[in-house]
Order: structure tokens, then C-alpha cells, then sequence
């Protein structure tokens, strides 16, 4: 233009220039092409696999001409002309925009008005451009972002009422989209930007069921801008439900009724106009004078289907009177009417969409009362007398305790003193025909009892849990009243204290004598059966002439057969506790896994290398089948150390360390019973010589002596004997420990992923435990070395291991923080590494697992391990190893758990370089040298730098190097100030080291930040170290 060129000679270069960028689009590939072929599709899948793909495509790769493109094609697919596309493009349109924030709304909305616009496009597309036009609002709108943006929302309202002019093509569509982008937009955009352009409609409510629906949301969803004031000045009334708009809102329901006639379901504005009846408080008036009076003057299928469908979204909303009201109103008498002609099969019924309306107010209503109120209005809406709802209701499962007990004393009530007036009865025209010869009182209370004794029988074999004083009060009024009468009130039987009004006739004791032909089966919470409870009430029944008796009286051969019922209960009821003993003694006899790894404990007691082998062959074959039990039997055998063992360890070492003093104790007691046989044979004279001894008194002297010497060494022979006994018992029980350890290596090497592999961890860790404890000899060492090397390679090597562990995570991490706290407290840094092994075995479980919890969420990389939980348990015991000075733990430990889980490097490596040492008043340098030393030996796993990006790796070389650096030099002066040892001179020289390392590979300008420090230190250190051996020397002088 600045040139003098010609604007429209210039359009067609451009039209031409795009024209070639998307043939270069087309050239790039077939596949980009496909996917709106496929979005265009009636296959609902492939269209949504399309969409995807297509997505997936313009986020990872995508150019800008291919996105323009896809909004080129994904705008012309919205007025395609086959039904099915063109939801598929406006579903892919709203999910481009929705990914794509910075396509501007507007943009789009004026290309889809270019590319359908209704004032060019030709009569015979006029169609195909509403609809075009139509899902582009659609599009907008359902990618969220339409709300956001007020002018692209104006002009869609705008776009969305020219629409509404084309009846013939869309219906209703616009103005159903348009209520739906009204109940998203805040009141805020409602009262300053929409609220001008749809005045018009506003005030035009009462001329179209689409208008009026459009102000009853907008008076629900912004009570503060439609005010009772705004709306008098809209159409001269503050509220909506009054006499004088009646007129007008039964025209406009019947018009609604018709339009909604194919989709049988209640028109919208039906249900919002119930909803502001009763927030206006006019619901009365709005149900007599618009729903009673009103639509029912036009006997109109579609209208009276509406009024049911009011009927049944009403209940939930309406209080007690209000429901009472309606329930006893002509829409109920139209209804039952309807529910009685309607039985042919080739008619419509509405009693199944009645009854999901009920069985939805039952499920939802918390008041008994109301609950009871539904009952019974539906139970009293009659034919005749008969109720027209089924006698068999499911909605009945859904009463309460206090409601279902209620209307079951309802029932009784009705049926013994029939109450026709409470009833909303009808008849049909057949019906008021042949009804001249009958006693209609009669005839109706015959009806309706029947029903009743249906009624309740289904109450009693309904699967809803009740009461068994419920059933059982049931069961005896039906009972009662099928064979029995009153003739006087008693205390003892309570069906007596109500009399009939009405005499029952034949047929009424015939239909509940019929009802002995179910049974109810089962006992009672006392163990009784029903039926015995039944046959003990009878007998009372029959025992009791004074108060009842028999309609039809018992002959001796019934009485007779009835005594003999009672015989026949009483034996099957004994057969039936001889039963339940019977399963209980089989429930209590052990699996048959358990038995067979009893017989092959016992056989490996034997001394026999190939009962040994045959054992460990047989367990093989039968481990995946082991019980909890089972193998608790091994493990009491193998593992957990017995009260025996414990015992002979102490008695062999009481017996070292008191060997003296019982030597001492049985010399004493020698030496005086020899003293004793001496002073026997005058040997212990003071006075007299051996001379006065002769031959036979010395021989006698020598005999006692040699008796006295040989019990001695029977007494110390029998001693001998016990110890050797008591320790080749201990042998045994060693070697036969080993071989039963062999069946534990067995199950752990068959069956690796069984969840009683936990079971055995703790047993095998305390065996460890107390052999390393203790002055093993080389059986001992053997036993420890075999437990170790079954742990070790058996269990924490194992590269299978339980994949089902969802429903114990809580357990194991409970396990993990056990295990660590026993290697924190252990002075032992062998044992404490065979728990922290442990703890890292259980770790590889809870990670290589997955949680059931979200099977629709992808695998996430820590599986079931809580990682919040764990690293707090791990920071604990690295905390305690850089503070404790005699900790059992070993940076090895923490080395492993770095190396093999990664996840854990990031929280506890904060610690290393953050760690500051305890307030103590010897060398407070130590534990900070001792982190240098571990931080050292992990920064270089590349485990850790993997685990990191590249912005956190660098902010970690930065942080260690800033706080090695003062620790070096703070060791270097406590060093030279102190005169310490070599120790320190370590110290130092390890924070050097990883200030050193901490250089290596680093970017140059890491380097340049820090340089000046390292090469400070690097003349300081040898001058330091130079004094400080000086003033050793000089100490030492």
C-alpha cells in the first residue's frame, strides 16, 4: 500500500502464499492426513483415538502451519454433511483449543462465521451452515476457555440467539446451549456483560418455553441479580407462580410437553418451574390451579406424562403436608387409572419409571415419616380397593427400621379394620358397568386384604436384613388369623386385643391358610427354626380354648398328626445340632500340608543323608500349597531358639564358671566322710601308734576306704556321663536344626513371591543375632554361617519377590522402621548390617510393587513405597551414624541403600551437606569429618546423578563445596591450636579430598567461583601440618 500497489491485487498473493504452505503440509506426510478422515468417522472409538493421535502429533512435533491447518479442516468439518462428523470435529476443535491457549477465541469464532456464514451460503447448505455454526459455539464452549474470555463469550451468546431463528434445522440446540453456558458464567460477567443482550429474551419469558427456562436458571443461578424488583420492571410481576401468570404457564408447559413427546422425559422447564414454586412459596397454587386444573383439561398423552414425571421429581423436594397433599391428588387418581388400562402388552407404562422415582426418594429421604407418608399414599391409591402398585414392591428394602415397623402396623391396622375412606379409589367404565349385583363395600374390603396378606408376606421373604421380632410378629398374624378366631381378649396372645370390624369370609382364611405352603427357612438367633417357633405357637393357640378358637376345629387324627410334627421338629432339630458338632470337629482337624510337614520333620530326626534328600524333595512339591501354620511348624523347629537350648547354654556355662567351687564342695564332703571311716578304725589317734592296729582291723580300714574311693568315682563318672549326654543331645538338636533349615532354603528358593516369606525375616535375624552372641563352637558356626548364607542369597539377593503386598504396605513399612531401629540400637555393626539388609529387602518389595487402588492411574516409579514415611526412617538413622560416635552402622550401609535406590539419594544427601555436628566438648570436628568421608565416597555414584537434573546437580557441587571448605580449615586450626593426633589430621585431610573431588568435572564457572578458596588452602595445609608435628614433638619432649 506504501508502494502505490493495489490492496486486491495483493490478496490473491496471499491467498496463493497460504495456498502453498499447505501443500507443503499435504507433502509432509499421509498419516497427518488420515487422522481427519478418522475424526470423521461414526465409530465413536476411532473418532476418540483420532483426536488423540491428533493432539499427540501437534504437541510434539507439530509446526505452525500444520496447527493452522488442523483449525482450517477441523472449522470446515463442523457443518460436514453426515450427522456423525460433525461432533467429532467439533470435539476435536474444543480439545486443539483447549491444549493451545494462545489461539485466541475470537480468531476462531470469526473463521467458523466465514466459513458458514448464513447470509452467503446457499439455500440447500443453509443446513449444513446452522449446524456448522452451532458445534463451533459448541466447540468453544467445551474447551473451557469460553467463559474466560468475555468478548468471545458476547459474541457467542450473540451467535447462539441468531441461531435460535432456525427452528426447522436446530430445534431447541441453541437455546439448550445457551442455558448451559449460562449456569457456568459467574454473576459478576452475567450482570455486566450478558445481562444487556439478553434483556430481550428476559423480558420476553412468558412467550416460549425456551425463554422462560432461560429466566428460571438465571433467577436459580443469580438470585442477586434477578430481584423480585428487576423482574417487575422485565415483564410488570415480581414473581413467576401467581394467579395471574397461571394461564400463561399451562400454555407453555403443554407446548413443552409436546416438543420433549418423542424423548419421554420431563421437559427442563418443567422441573426448574416446580423448583421456584416452592422457592417463591406458592407450590399449592401452582400444582391445583396449573397441574390439576390446568393440564388435565387437555387429556393429552405427552401432557399427562409430564405430570406424572412432576409428580415423581417433586417427591424429594416436598415436606410432610405438602407430600401428603399431592399423594391424594387427581395426578395420583390419573395415575393409578393409567397404571390399571395400561396393562396390555402393546401399551406404554409408566409404572416402572414411577417406581425408580419412588425407590430414588426412599434411597435419598432420611425421615421416617416422610418415608411412611410415601408408603402409604401409594398403598391407598386403589381399584376397586385393590392397590395398584404390586403386591411383591422392591422400593420396600430401601425403609428404614422405625418406617418399616410402622407401615407393617399400618398394614395390620387396614386389614383389620378396613378403612375405605382413607382410600383414593377408582373404577373403571367396564368396571361401573358390571358392578350392579355386587355388595361393593365387601367386595373392596376382600381386595384389599388380599393385597394386605400379599403385602406382608413379601415383607417377610424380602432379602432386606429386618428384625427377626418383625418377621416373627408377622408370621404370627398371618398365622393366627388364617385358622384361628378370638373369643376373648388375652394379655397372652396380643393378636387378640384387636377385634375385627369386618368379619373375615372362606376366602380370606383360605388365602392366608395357603400361605402354610412357604416356608421360611433357617433359624432364629437362638438356634431355634422358624418353623419350630411356628409349631410351639400352634400348640399354644390350640391350648388356649378359653380365649381363641379353631375357624375349622382340629379332628383326633389332626391333633394326633400335629403331635407328631412336634415329635418330627424336636428330632430335626437335635439331627441338627448333631451336625453342627460334627463340622465343627472337622473344622478344627489341621490342613493336610500341616500333617505332611510333620511326617517330614519326624523323618529327618532320622540319621540318613537320603531321608534327608527324599524330605527336601517332597517339601519342594509341596510348598506352594504351605499354610501360616505350617510353616510356623518349621520355623518353632529350626529358627525360633527353645526354652531347651537356652537352658543347656546357661547350665554349661554355670558349670565352667562354678567348676571350682563344686570340685571344693564335693572334696569337703569327701573329706569328711573319709575323716569318718578313719576315726571308724582308730586311724586318727593322737595318742596311740599305728602298731596298735592289727592285720584284720587294718583290712577292714583298707576295704572302707577303697568303698568310700569307688563311690567317690562312680559319683564323678555319673557326672561325666550327664555332661556328655547333654552334649551330644545338643549335637542332635543342632544337626537337625541344619537339616530343617534346609526346607526354609527350599520354600525360599521355590517360592520367592509368597507372602510368607515375611515370616521368616525376624526368625532369621534373631538366630543370627544369638549366635554371634554367644561362644559357638564349630557346629555353631556352621548353623550361623548356613543362616547367614540363606539370608544373604536365599532371601535379600533373590530376584523374584512378592508381588502381592497391597493390602499389607502399612505392615511392611512398619517392618522397614522395626528393622532400622533394631540396627540403630545395635552395638554390633555385623548384626546391625544383616537388619539394615533386611530393610533394603523390603524396600525392593514396596517399590517393585503397585497399589490396586488406582488401576486407571499409570505405574508410578516408587510403586507401594511411601517415600515420605521411609525417608523420615532413614534420616533418622543417618542422623544418629554421623552424631553417635560408637554407631553400629557403616557408610557401606547407606553407600547400598544410595546404589540401589536412587530415590533416596535426594532427601538424605540434604543431611550430608547440611549437617552440622552436636554440641559436644570433645572433638566436635569428628562427626563432621565423618560426613565428609561418606558425602566423598557418594557423590561420585552416578546412581545420584542420574537421579538429578542438571540445575540440581550443579546447586548440590555448590552447597557441599561451600560447607567442606570451612570444615577443612576449622580442623586444620583445631589441629594446630591442640596439638591432636593424626585422627584429626585424617579429618582435615578427607575434607580436603571431597572439596577436591567436588571440583572435578564441573563447569569452569564453578571452578572460578571457588578456586581462590582450594588454592588458599593448598600452601596453608602443608604449613599447618608442619606446626602441628612440631608441637607433637615438642609435647611429647
Amino acid at each position: 500500500a506504501a508502494d502505490g500497489a493495489d490492496p486486491a491485487a495483493a490478496a490473491p498473493v496471499s491467498a496463493a502464499h497460504t495456498e502453498d504452505r499447505y501443500r507443503g503440509v499435504l507433502r509432509k506426510g499421509r498419516a497427518f492426513l488420515d487422522l481427519f478422515w478418522d475424526i470423521a468417522k461414526p465409530e465413536q472409538d476411532v473418532r476418540l483415538e483420532a483426536t488423540e493421535n491428533l493432539l499427540r502429533h501437534l504437541r510434539d512435533g507439530g509446526e505452525d502451519e500444520e496447527l493452522k491447518y488442523a483449525l482450517k479442516r477441523l472449522v470446515e468439518g463442523l457443518g460436514a454433511t453426515r450427522e456423525a462428523a460433525r461432533p467429532g470435529f467439533s470435539l476435536a476443535l474444543a480439545q486443539v483449543l483447549q491444549a493451545f491457549e494462545e489461539i485466541p477465541l475470537c480468531s476462531v469464532l470469526e473463521q467458523i462465521k466465514e466459513k458458514h456464514n448464513l447470509e452467503k451460503v446457499k439455500k440447500k447448505l443453509v443446513r449444513n451452515a446452522a449446524f456448522g455454526n452451532f458445534f463451533g459455539v459448541m466447540a468453544l464452549f467445551q474447551s473451557g476457555r469460553l467463559v474466560k474470555d468475555q468478548k468471545a463469550l458476547l459474541e457467542s451468546i450473540q451467535l447462539l440467539q441468531q441461531l435460535a431463528h432456525h427452528q426447522t434445522h436446530l430445534r431447541d440446540l441453541p437455546s439448550k446451549t445457551l442455558v448451559d453456558i449460562l449456569s457456568e458464567v459467574p454473576e459478576t460477567v452475567f450482570e455486566e456483560v450478558l445481562f444487556g443482550i439478553l434483556q430481550a429474551d428476559l423480558t420476553s419469558a412468558f412467550k416460549s418455553p425456551e425463554n422462560l427456562h432461560l429466566l428460571l436458571v438465571g433467577m436459580q443461578k443469580f438470585p442477586g441479580v434477578l430481584k423480585p424488583k428487576k423482574l417487575k420492571k422485565l415483564f410488570g410481576s415480581p414473581t413467576i407462580v401467581n394467579e395471574e401468570n397461571i394461564p400463561r404457564l399451562v400454555e407453555l408447559l403443554e407446548s413443552a410437553a409436546k416438543s420433549e413427546k418423542k424423548d419421554k422425559k420431563l421437559p427442563s422447564v418443567g422441573l426448574d418451574l416446580l423448583q421456584v414454586s416452592l422457592k417463591e412459596g406458592a407450590f399449592e397454587l401452582f400444582w391445583n390451579e396449573a397441574v390439576e386444573n390446568g393440564l388435565f383439561k387437555e387429556k393429552s398423552g405427552p401432557v399427562s406424562y409430564m405430570c406424572y414425571r412432576l409428580l415423581g421429581s417433586a417427591l424429594p423436594l416436598l415436606s410432610l403436608d405438602q407430600l401428603q397433599m399431592v399423594l391424594k391428588g387427581r395426578v395420583m387418581q390419573h395415575y393409578g387409572e393409567h397404571v390399571v388400562t395400561t396393562q396390555l402388552p402393546d401399551r406404554f407404562k409408566f409404572a416402572p419409571e414411577m417406581e425408580a422415582y419412588v425407590d430414588k426418594f426412599l434411597t435419598s429421604c432420611d425421615d421416617p415419616e416422610r418415608q411412611l407418608a410415601m408408603m402409604i399414599g401409594f398403598s391407598t391409591l386403589t381399584n376397586q380397593g385393590y392397590p395398584v402398585v404390586p403386591s411383591v414392591w422392591r422400593v420396600v428394602r430401601h425403609l428404614q427400621p422405625v418406617a418399616l415397623q410402622k407401615y407393617v402396623d399400618w398394614l395390620k391396622d387396614m386389614f383389620l379394620k378396613p378403612d375405605l375412606d382413607c382410600c383414593l379409589d377408582f373404577s373403571t367404565n367396564r368396571q361401573k358397568q358390571n358392578q350392579e349385583n355386587k355388595n361393593i363395600a365387601q367386595h373392596k374390603i376382600a381386595r384389599l386384604r388380599k393385597w394386605i396378606i400379599h403385602r406382608l408376606m413379601s415383607i417377610v421373604e424380602s432379602p432386606v436384613k429386618k428384625e427377626e421380632s418383625l418377621v416373627m410378629d408377622i408370621s404370627r398374624f398371618c398365622f393366627f388369623h388364617a385358622f384361628f378366631e378370638t373369643k376373648k381378649k388375652t394379655s397372652q396372645i396380643p393378636e387378640t386385643n384387636v377385634l375385627i370390624s369386618e368379619p373375615l369370609d372362606e376366602q380370606a382364611h383360605s388365602l392366608a391358610a395357603a400361605l402354610r405352603e412357604k416356608h421360611i427357612h433357617g433359624v432364629t438367633a437362638d438356634g431355634k427354626l422358624w418353623i419350630f417357633h411356628l409349631v410351639e405357637y400352634a400348640s399354644e393357640l390350640l391350648s388356649s380354648e378359653k380365649y381363641v378358637k379353631a375357624v375349622k376345629p382340629f379332628t383326633k387324627e389332626q391333633r394326633d398328626l400335629c403331635n407328631h410334627l412336634k415329635t418330627i421338629s424336636g428330632t430335626f432339630l437335635f439331627v441338627s445340632c448333631l451336625s453342627i458338632i460334627c463340622s465343627c470337629a472337622e473344622n478344627a482337624e489341621p490342613e493336610w500340608v500341616e500333617v505332611i510337614v510333620e511326617i517330614l520333620l519326624s523323618l529327618l530326626a532320622q540319621p540318613s543323608l537320603l531321608i534327608r534328600r527324599i524330605s527336601n524333595s517332597v517339601f519342594g512339591r509341596i510348598c506352594p500349597n504351605l499354610t501360616k501354620k505350617g510353616l510356623q511348624l518349621i520355623l518353632d523347629v529350626s529358627l525360633v531358639p527353645n526354652s531347651e537350648d537356652s537352658s543347656d547354654d546357661g547350665d554349661s556355662e554355670e558349670e565352667n564358671d562354678s567348676e571350682d567351687e563344686k570340685n571344693e564342695e564335693v572334696d569337703e564332703d569327701f573329706r569328711s566322710q573319709l575323716i569318718n571311716v578313719l576315726q571308724a578304725g582308730n586311724a586318727l589317734g593322737e595318742d596311740e601308734s599305728d602298731e596298735e592296729l592289727d592285720d584284720e582291723a587294718m583290712m577292714a580300714l583298707d576295704k572302707n576306704i577303697s568303698a568310700l574311693f569307688a563311690e567317690q568315682q562312680k559319683r564323678i563318672q555319673a557326672k561325666k556321663d550327664e555332661k556328655d549326654r547333654i552334649r551330644k543331645e545338643k549335637i542332635l538338636r543342632r544337626d537337625f536344626k541344619i537339616k530343617v533349615l534346609d526346607l526354609v532354603e527350599v520354600f525360599l528358593s521355590k517360592q520367592p513371591e509368597n507372602p510368607l516369606v515375611f515370616d521368616i525375616i525376624e526368625p532369621l535375624l534373631q538366630v543370627i543375632e544369638q549366635c554371634m552372641s554367644s561362644d559357638s563352637d564349630k557346629q555353631e558356626v556352621d548353623f550361623l554361617q548356613k543362616t547367614a548364607h540363606i539370608f544373604t542369597n536365599s532371601l535379600c539377593r533373590a530376584k523374584q519377590y512378592c508381588k502381592r503386598v497391597d493390602v499389607l504396605q502399612d505392615d511392611l513399612h512398619t517392618f522397614v522402621e522395626r528393622l532400622v531401629k533394631k540396627a540403630c540400637k545395635h552395638t554390633d555393626s555385623s548384626v546391625a548390617l544383616y537388619y539394615f539388609s533386611a530393610s533394603l529387602y523390603l524396600l525392593k518389595v514396596l517399590k517393585g510393587n503397585v497399589s490396586d487402588k488406582s488401576p486407571a492411574l499409570p505405574v508410578p516409579l516408587t510403586g507401594c513405597l511411601d517415600v515420605e514415611r521411609v525417608t523420615l526412617i532413614y534420616q533418622q538413622a543417618l542422623t544418629q551414624f554421623l552424631s553417635k560416635r560408637n554407631s553400629a552402622l557403616t557408610s557401606s550401609m547407606f553407600l547400598d541403600l544410595f546404589t540401589r535406590f536412587p530415590i533416596m539419594c535426594k532427601p538424605l544427601i540434604d543431611i550430608l551437606v547440611n549437617f552440622s555436628p552436636p554440641h559436644v566438648s570433645s572433638s566436635p570436628f569428628l562427626f563432621q569429618a565423618q560426613a565428609c568421608l561418606l558425602l566423598q565416597k557418594v557423590l561420585p555414584l552416578r546412581e545420584l546423578k542420574l537421579s538429578t537434573t542438571k540445575e540440581e546437580w550443579e546447586e548440590l557441587i555448590r552447597e557441599s563445596i561451600m560447607w567442606a571448605v570451612p570444615v577443612k580449615t576449622a580442623v586444620l586450626v583445631q589441629l594446630f591450636c591442640r596439638g591432636r593426633s593424626l585422627r584429626q589430621e585424617i579429618e582435615g585431610a578427607s575434607a580436603f579430598q571431597l572439596s577436591s573431588r567436588l571440583t572435578q568435572g564441573q563447569p569452569n564457572r564453578q571452578i572460578g567461583v571457588v578456586m581462590w578458596r582450594l588454592n588458599f588452602m593448598t600452601w596453608e595445609i602443608p604449613v599447618l601440618v608442619f606446626l602441628c608435628n612440631c608441637r607433637c614433638d615438642l609435647f611429647q619432649s
